[in-house]
């Protein structure tokens, strides 16, 4: 039965129902009762019987109170009153033999059905069952006692029999079907947290791929087409190889550590080795491969607080922003900025180039670059993504992301062959010069996407941009 009512409201509605039931029930026997005796004493018939039924009233006074408030205490003082009052009303009942002349008289049975009422008013299927027994073998002992005090013969009662077999019945139906409703329930809630984790995991493992479709096959093909006829260079060989092992590879689809396989070479200092070991180094040196000048500078100490997901997915980010540089922003030069903000516990690479620029919102929906590759990546691992961009101002990209380990807080004094920052020159104003080398035109400072202090967005530049290329538009 469901009533119309959802699945998790079923069982207890018609636990409330069936414990209603069972209260009204007894109240009526307990009203026809009171209202037989006093038919009685106002006649004249048995007018001895009128204290009976205040005995009755009281009775009943207990049997809402206990409806109202279930607990033991009231439970218990209304089976020993409840008891009592059976008592009191069949002696004295079968103190007129010309109105009461037999025991099975349902009028006699009044007060005993209301008794093993107990055990339907509010309670637990079981509980409820021993309740209700307890009333009925207190109800037929009291009645027994009283009896025996009298001339009446004594007859089985099959009303208060009758009604407490079919109390029980109900009881024990209603918590064997409950307790299999709430297995079916049960296994119903599991399967649908079950559907919902296979549907969750479903879909980032279709961003991964799609992220990583367009980081390896994708970036691999443009650069193939961007090869003059003839041999194809040894590093861009490299490179394909390196697509094919991430392609028949199963590491992207865990969350395994893809530093733990890296070994400390010997002599090399503790934080140079994170930075040799990171996703982030790989993703320079495999664009520096494809003949981009980056420039990195910052805490590269601070990549050791990552773990390997965010390391690996962080690694594959700054190559597509790299990538993007290399194919769409027209100059050979880049620069990556590794900070770290201790109170916040996150980590931030700001990727800066002097080139073309862009307008995000003229980004085709096709181009799946920033959204899947960088964007959503970093979105997914709990972390944020900032572009400050416009045609003919260069481009800068700050992700961010929350360290998952604690780094102490420490200054680094890098040799100067190991990526060491140009001296003097700062970083937008050298990737205006690398742009101006190019052949391009320089990048005035102050005007380009200067990288933010802090948290602090960088105001839009204020010279005239120039209408973006279909080139200049990032994948």
């Amino acid at each position: 039965m469901t009533l119309g009512l959802p699945g998790h409201l079923v069982q207890s509605t018609l636990s409330r129902a069936l414990a209603r039931a069972a209260h009204w029930f007894g109240l009526a026997c307990l009203a026809a009762a009171v209202l037989t005796v006093t038919i009685l004493t106002a006649t004249g018939i048995a007018p001895e019987l009128w204290l009976t039924a205040l005995v009755m009233v009281a009775m009943a006074a207990l049997l809402v109170a206990l409806a109202k408030y279930r607990t033991l205490p009231l439970t218990l003082a209304y089976l020993a009153a409840g008891t009592a009052a059976t008592y009191f009303y069949t002696l004295h009942a079968l103190g007129v033999p010309a109105v009461f002349p037999s025991t099975d008289l349902f009028l006699l049975a009044l007060p005993k059905l209301a008794l093993i009422m107990v055990g339907g008013v509010g309670a637990a299927t079981f509980t409820g069952v021993l309740w209700s027994t307890a009333g009925f073998v207190l109800a037929e002992a009291a009645t027994a006692a009283a009896i025996a005090q009298t001339a009446v013969p004594y007859r089985a009662d099959w009303f208060t029999i009758s009604a407490y077999l079919l109390l029980v019945g109900i009881l024990l139906v209603s918590g064997v079907s409950r307790r299999g409703a709430a297995g079916v329930t049960q296994l119903a809630l599991h399967r649908a947290v079950q559907d919902d984790a296979t549907r969750t995991l479903r879909a980032d493992l279709d961003h991964r791929a799609i992220a990583l479709l367009n980081d390896t096959t994708v970036s691999a093909l443009v650069a193939l087409a961007q090869v003059p006829p003839g041999p194809v260079p040894p590093h861009l060989l490299a490179s394909i190889r390196n697509t094919v092992h991430t392609l028949t590879a199963t590491n992207w689809l865990t969350d395994a550590d893809t530093r733990a396989s890296r070994a400390a070479a010997p002599g090399t200092a503790p934080d140079r080795i994170d930075w040799l070991a990171s996703s982030v180094y790989r993703a320079v040196d495999h664009c520096r491969d494809r003949g981009l000048v980056v420039t990195v500078a910052g805490d590269r100490a601070a990549l050791k607080g990552l773990d390997g997901e965010t390391d690996r997915e962080l690694g594959l980010a700054v190559q597509q922003c790299l990538v993007n540089v290399i194919l769409h922003a027209g100059i050979v030069s880049a620069d990556v900025q590794i900070d770290t903000d201790l109170p916040t516990s996150t980590l931030s690479i700001m990727v800066t180039d002097a080139g073309r620029g862009f307008t995000e919102s003229e980004s085709a929906s096709d181009r799946l670059g920033l959204r899947q590759s960088v964007r959503r990546r970093i979105e997914r691992l709990g972390g944020s993504v900032e572009i400050w961009t416009r045609p003919g101002a260069g481009t800068s990209v700050l992700l961010t992301v929350p360290l998952t380990s604690d780094i102490p807080a420490h200054t680094l004094d890098w040799p100067a062959d190991f990526d060491a920052p140009t001296s003097g020159i700062p970083i937008v104003g050298r990737a205006a010069a690398a742009g101006a080398a190019d052949g391009g035109t320089p990048l005035p400072l102050g005007t380009g996407p200067a990288a933010p202090s802090g948290r602090t967005r960088a105001a839009p530049p204020t010279s005239a941009a120039a209408s973006p290329t279909p080139d200049s538009v990032p994948s």
